[in-house]
C-alpha cells in the first residue's frame, strides 16, 4: 500500500513528548516563543524556541539529528491542545476545497508559530490541502483559541474573566483587548461572507420580540428564527413595537432568506397581523398558539433566554448603535460557529448545507 494511505502513527519521539505533556510539571512557559521543557530523569531542563519557522531543541537527540526531538514533539502536543479538546467536542466535515469529495486521509501536520494545522491528501483528485476555515484563516493566532474566546463571549464572560481562562487553561498570554480584537475580526469576517450567499432557511419562522433596556431605557429585539434549520434570520433592536418595526424586521429575514416561508408563528402582538395581512406573499400567519398545540413560540423564546444570559455579563448597554452591532454579531456567531444539540453537534449554517443537499439529491 502507497505510504499516502497509510494510517498515520505516532513515533516513539512524538509518544514520549505526549508522555511529558501528560505528566504535568514538565514544562515552563517563557514567553510566547520559548520554552523550558524538563528531561524525563528529572535532572535537567532544555531549551526549545522558534526559530527560522521552526521548534528548535539544545538537547543532544535534537543537535545530531536536526529533526523533532521528544521536548520539541511536547511542544508541539500543548501548541495543538485547544484544537485537540475542541475537536472531541465539535463534529465537522471536511471536504476537499478543489472537487468537494469527503474521501480524504491524514498528511501530516503544518507548523506555525502559535498552532499547527491538519495537512489531508484528497484521494480523488490528488489535492493536498490544510484544513482551514474560510472565517478564521489568515488569522493571528490559533483559529481554535479564537473560536473558543468569541464563544465564552457571547456565552457572558467578560472580555478579563476570557483572558484569565486562557492563561490558565491554555498558557495562552492574550490581553482583553486582544481578545476583542479577534472578536471584532471574526464578526467582520463572517458578516462579509454571509453577505455573499443566501440562508437556505425552511418553510416554518418563528418570530418573538423582547425588552432589552440600552442605558436604563427599555427597546425591542426582534428575533426571526428559522424552525427546521436554526437559522437566526434577523435580530434587530429598536425604539418601538409599531408594525413599521415588525415590517422592517420581516423585510430584512426575507432578503436574507432564498425564499419566503409558507407559516410565521408569533404572538399575539397587534403589530404582527397588521403586518402580515398586507402582505403579497402568500404566508400563513399562525398567531398566539397555545404551549398545548402542536405549533408553538418555544423555539424562538428559548433563543431570548439564551441572548439575555449574554446582556446580563454588562454592567450596562451604553446606545442603540453599539448594542445593535452586539446582537448582529451575536446573530452571526449562533448561526456560524455554535453547535447545537438538536441539529446533531452541528452549527445551523452546516445543518442548513446538509439539507440543501438532501432536497437536491432528490
Amino acid at each position: 500500500m502507497n505510504y499516502l494511505y497509510r494510517k498515520r502513527e505516532f513515533s516513539q519521539r512524538e509518544l514520549r513528548g505526549l508522555g511529558l505533556l501528560a505528566r504535568g510539571g514538565m514544562i515552563r512557559r517563557l514567553n510566547r516563543n520559548a520554552y523550558l521543557v524538563r528531561s524525563s530523569d528529572l535532572q535537567n531542563w532544555y531549551n526549545v524556541h522558534w526559530s527560522r519557522r521552526r521548534w528548535l531543541c539544545d538537547c543532544k537527540d535534537h543537535l545530531k539529528r536536526q529533526k523533532s526531538c521528544k521536548h520539541v514533539c511536547a511542544i508541539l502536543f500543548l501548541s495543538r491542545l485547544p484544537q485537540i479538546i475542541l475537536s472531541n467536542f465539535q463534529a465537522k466535515d471536511v471536504t476537499c476545497p478543489n472537487c468537494g469529495s469527503d474521501d480524504l486521509t491524514r498528511k501530516g501536520l503544518i507548523h506555525h508559530k502559535e498552532f499547527a494545522g491538519q495537512r489531508f491528501w484528497c484521494k480523488n483528485c490528488r489535492h493536498l490541502f490544510e484544513d482551514k476555515d474560510e472565517a478564521t484563516s489568515g488569522l493571528k493566532g490559533n483559529p481554535q483559541l479564537i473560536v473558543a474566546a468569541c464563544d465564552l463571549y457571547f456565552k457572558g464572560l467578560s472580555l478579563r474573566v476570557i483572558e484569565d481562562f486562557l492563561k490558565k487553561t491554555y498558557q495562552v498570554q492574550a490581553s482583553y483587548p486582544t481578545i476583542h480584537r479577534w472578536i471584532h475580526n471574526m464578526i467582520k469576517r463572517i458578516s462579509k461572507l454571509e453577505k455573499d450567499h443566501s440562508l437556505p432557511a425552511g418553510s416554518r419562522w418563528h418570530i418573538d420580540e423582547t425588552i432589552i433596556k440600552v442605558n436604563g431605557d427599555p427597546k425591542y429585539l426582534w428575533n426571526v428564527l428559522d424552525a427546521e434549520t436554526r437559522l437566526l434570520l434577523a435580530s434587530e433592536l429598536t425604539s418601538g413595537r409599531t408594525a413599521q418595526d415588525a415590517k422592517n424586521v420581516i423585510e430584512k429575514a426575507l432578503q436574507r432568506a432564498e425564499k419566503p416561508p409558507g407559516q410565521i408563528v408569533t404572538d399575539g402582538l397587534t403589530s404582527y397581523r397588521v403586518t402580515l395581512s398586507n402582505n403579497d406573499l402568500n404566508i400563513k400567519h399562525i398567531q398566539g398558539p397555545k404551549l398545548s398545540d402542536p405549533i408553538s413560540n418555544q423555539l424562538v423564546e428559548r433563543l431570548n433566554g439564551t441572548v439575555k444570559s449574554r446582556t446580563r455579563g454588562f454592567r450596562r448597554l451604553d446606545n442603540i448603535q453599539s448594542s445593535a452591532e452586539l446582537f448582529n454579531g451575536l446573530r452571526l456567531f449562533y448561526n456560524n460557529k455554535r453547535p447545537h444539540l438538536a441539529l446533531g453537534g452541528k452549527t445551523p449554517a452546516e445543518a442548513s448545507k446538509r439539507r440543501v443537499s438532501e432536497v437536491d439529491s432528490q
